[in-house]
């Protein structure tokens, strides 16, 4: 008994942990009056990462802002040069934090659902509906995820048109 315990709270500990965003990236202004800004240094770009998507700037790739799963923050300051490509981040922000809320309800509810089944050794009807709902909630929140993701891109693209040719 004692060792499914602990097997229990390491599980949730486990969980609690790959659930707690990281902190927010420091947000970096685009190059201002930068007389050699091309697109090869100036222009930005998409990564993902473990908690989201990172925007990135120029060729070296450099982090300037994270749009997480878990806890999506600002991105306003990227894009304020461009009124288009800053409606399409606020836009992302907006999604993003409707599938946030849906993503970290789904780990709590999963969690508790299997956490509260390994501690009474049985896997009943309440410990079965939250781990569902939690993973119902989980995967409504993925295409909630990904059109955060669109706007995030097309956030992108917009910024990026200064450079064309």
């Amino acid at each position: 008994m004692q060792q499914l315990e602990m097997r229990a709270r390491r599980l949730v500990g486990i969980l609690a942990l790959a659930a707690a965003p990281l902190a927010a990236s420091a947000q970096v202004a685009a190059p201002r009056g930068e007389p050699n800004c091309t697109y090869q240094t100036c222009a930005l770009g998409l990564a993902p990462v473990w908690d989201g998507l990172t925007v990135v700037r120029g060729e070296p790739e450099r982090r300037i802002a994270t749009l997480g799963f878990f806890v999506p923050g600002d991105m306003s300051e990227v894009f304020k040069d461009d009124a288009d490509a800053l409606d399409a981040a606020r836009e992302a922000v907006r999604i993003r934090r409707i599938g946030a809320i849906m993503t970290d309800a789904g780990l709590v509810l999963a969690a508790t659902g299997l956490a509260r089944a390994l501690f009474q050794r049985d896997f009943d009807k309440l410990s079965g509906a939250l781990t569902i709902a939690g993973g119902l909630s989980l995967g409504a929140s993925i295409p909630v995820q990904f059109a955060a993701d669109g706007y995030l891109s097309r956030a992108v693209w917009l910024y990026n048109r200064r450079y064309s040719r």
